[in-house]
């Protein structure tokens, strides 16, 4: 009886520990988003108040555009090394981190207001550089064909596929794949039980210590898994507004894919078994290729070595390429 009342009591002790743990991780969170962080700044207007970085005192302008979901403070590495040369601007979308809006509609032309806003507080005029990440590029692309003559270059890195309905059932034919949503709701419920504190949502990668704390805050907030979840549901009016939008500009665009095997061992640290990993992996190589006929002025590389996360797995390499980029088209305005 006494092995029993002590097995019991061990019991308890672990899941009032697991208690404590999960209400200290959610007050920390509490306390770091009501105290924004004083690397970046607010540009309001619209019923909008959006958080940005900007890096840089002259030179060309280029502004990051960050996947759904995902951090700002992911690119604040490179971002600080581009900025010996340009200006560089990193943006919160409203639903992340200390951005918000009075809509919760999500739209590729919201997006291209908030982005006009910024450069407006900014005072910026020149034309810009839009390096896009992932499934940033869908709001990339809207911007680059409504602001046609205010784009001079693109670059785009671990691009999502131009076919979204065949992308969409190809992750639906390979088994044990989930889809976007279900990922993000995945995730949420790991944030909820503070886990992203404990390990990195980057399995495999190295953070940077100077933005690691914004990192994990941002993914272990639960609420911007619910922001994350009405952008992914919302891809198809996006992707119709980006088609009604006009053509992709004649514009140098240079695109940065990840290596095939890199990018399944990824897919395989997210939970997919191997054999699907390499299903999903090569549907991808097959349905990004049609990211390049975007431009006739398009060029792409393999990146070696990198997965899902080319800015963090080389970010040595997208500072060259943002480099190269505005070096060979840049006009003093």
């Amino acid at each position: 009886m006494r092995g029993l009342f002590y097995f019991i009591a061990f019991i308890i002790l672990v899941l009032f520990s697991v208690y404590i743990y999960i209400l200290i991780s959610n007050i920390r969170s509490v306390k770091w988003f009501n105290a924004p962080s004083q690397e970046g700044k607010f540009a309001s207007g619209d019923g909008r108040k959006i958080y940005y970085r900007i890096k840089g005192k002259s030179g060309p302008v280029v502004v990051i555009i960050n996947s759904i979901g995902s951090s700002q403070a992911e690119w604040w590495t490179i971002q600080n090394e581009v900025a010996q040369k340009c200006r560089v601007i990193t943006i919160d979308r409203p639903g992340y981190g200390w951005s918000i809006s009075e809509s919760a509609n999500i739209s590729a032309s919201g997006y291209a207001e908030i982005l006009d806003m910024i450069l407006k507080f900014e005072k910026i005029k020149k034309s810009i550089y839009i390096v896009a990440n992932g499934t940033g590029m869908l709001y990339a692309r809207y911007y680059c064909a409504t602001h046609a003559s205010r784009v001079s270059g693109a670059l785009f890195t671990n691009p999502f596929p131009l076919s979204y309905s065949e992308w969409m059932d190809a992750i639906k034919g390979i088994d044990e794949c989930p889809d976007m949503i279900e990922t993000a709701k995945k995730m949420q419920y790991r944030a909820s039980k503070g886990l992203y504190r404990l390990m990195s949502p980057f399995r495999g990668y190295r953070l940077d210590r100077r933005y690691k704390r914004h990192i994990i805050e941002h993914y272990s907030k639960t609420e911007h898994y619910n922001t994350m979840q009405n952008e992914l549901s919302q891809l198809d009016n996006i992707i119709a507004e980006i088609e009604t939008a006009g053509k992709f500009p004649s514009i140098p665009l240079r695109v940065l894919y990840p290596a095939g095997e890199s990018l399944i061992r990824d897919f395989v640290r997210k939970g997919i078994n191997e054999y699907s990993a390499r299903q999903l992996g090569r549907a991808y190589q097959e349905l990004s290729a049609d990211v390049m006929t975007l431009s006739q002025y398009s060029s792409s590389t393999e990146v070696e070595g990198a997965g899902e996360h080319i800015h963090l797995a080389k970010p040595k390499i997208v500072i060259e390429e943002i480099i190269n980029m505005v070096s060979k088209t840049y006009k003093k305005a």
